[in-house]
């Protein structure tokens, strides 16, 4: 018999989620793990969005829809997490994917693991139309994790993650001051309370687009980066590495279809290689541009696609749900006609 408390409580923050919203709360209804509730946080949406959720909500008793006035993502993670009631609290953003078996793997791992109180996973990297680009997995163990964190390298992949919520309440939650980089800064607090963790499992299909915080925000996340990680290694009575510090004199390189033909490259994927190249043919990039990541992109396919081959025995996970579209714009006609 069910009780009142789920085991893991979803938390989405949405903010014109756009067409991604609909496969992102789906894959969460269609969680093999059936005792969950859903949070999604409508951070002031213009596009639709909430009309969106209130119809999943409808559809689904487990789906709660809280909603606030455009405050920012640090704001909306807050109010989910608060209102959270189950004792795990699992991280999820509205353009993205997660596989069907992620919670049950990841409740799984903290049931056996009660020192463990962060646990992300592997991610499927994917373009804006869903179309793959690489397999990205991060370091398993707790000291490596915190050395990456340390290094400013990435700790755990943001919406993977599966937190204890006593240790989420116990570290205040996510802090203002650190918004673009507030899931590092979570990270390095909570290494304290206890284990940090990733799985090699693919747990989430990660959506890569020019829309997200990591494209726009670059230069404010580089500026926070050094004055958290200073204030991190002083707590902990170390010197901050000049090379760490280095950092925010680089640029993120630029986003479009010959970054996204490279990655795809580095994965293993000849159809979404062919995808972006093409449309970085059709662009107004240079042509010595488009020659070299044309020349890059082949030459990583011709390692990587054998490789992929060999190592990914598992069917990759599709992301395919056309069939709550079709209900989605059922339900919009019902409404027009009424």
């Amino acid at each position: 018999m069910k009780t009142s408390t789920p085991l893991v409580s979803v938390v989405m923050p949405v903010y014109n989620g756009g067409s991604y919203l609909i496969d992102a709360v789906a894959s969460v209804i269609e969680q093999s793990c059936t005792d969950w509730e859903l949070i999604c946080v409508n951070d002031g949406s213009t596009d639709g969005s909430q009309a969106v959720l209130e119809w999943f909500a409808g559809q689904d008793r487990r789906i709660r829809v809280l909603h606030q006035q455009n405050a920012g993502i640090v704001s909306a993670l807050n109010l989910g997490c608060f209102a959270a009631r189950a004792p795990l609290i699992a991280r999820m953003d509205c353009d993205d994917i997660a596989t069907p078996d992620r919670l049950c793997i990841q409740t799984r791992h903290m049931r056996e693991q009660p020192q463990c109180v962060v646990v992300g996973g592997a991610i499927l990297e994917m373009d804006a139309a869903g179309h793959p680009l690489r397999l990205s997995r991060l370091a398993t163990r707790h000291e490596q994790i915190v050395e990456n964190l340390l290094c400013r390298r990435t700790g755990h992949f943001h919406p993977t993650t599966l937190i204890r919520a006593a240790a989420f309440e116990a570290v205040g939650g996510y802090r203002t001051e650190y918004q673009w980089i507030e899931d590092h800064d979570l990270w390095l607090r909570l290494s304290s309370r206890g284990q940090l963790a990733n799985l090699t499992d693919v747990v989430l299909r990660y959506r890569q687009h020019t829309g997200s915080v990591c494209w726009q925000r670059a230069a404010q996340q580089r500026q926070l980066m050094n004055q958290l990680l200073r204030q991190a290694h002083q707590q902990r009575g170390l010197d901050v590495p000049d090379s760490v510090l280095a950092h925010p004199a680089q640029s993120r390189s630029a986003a479009g279809p010959g970054k996204w033909a490279r990655a795809a490259a580095k994965g293993g994927f000849p159809v979404s290689v062919h995808k972006h190249l093409r449309e970085l043919f059709k662009s107004h990039a240079a042509t010595r541009y488009k020659f070299r990541m044309f020349a890059e992109s082949v030459a990583r396919l011709m390692v990587s696609f054998p490789l992929r081959l060999l190592r990914e025995s598992a069917a990759l996970p599709s992301g395919n749900y056309d069939a709550w579209h079709t209900k989605w714009r059922q339900h919009q006609g019902r409404e027009r006609a009424a």
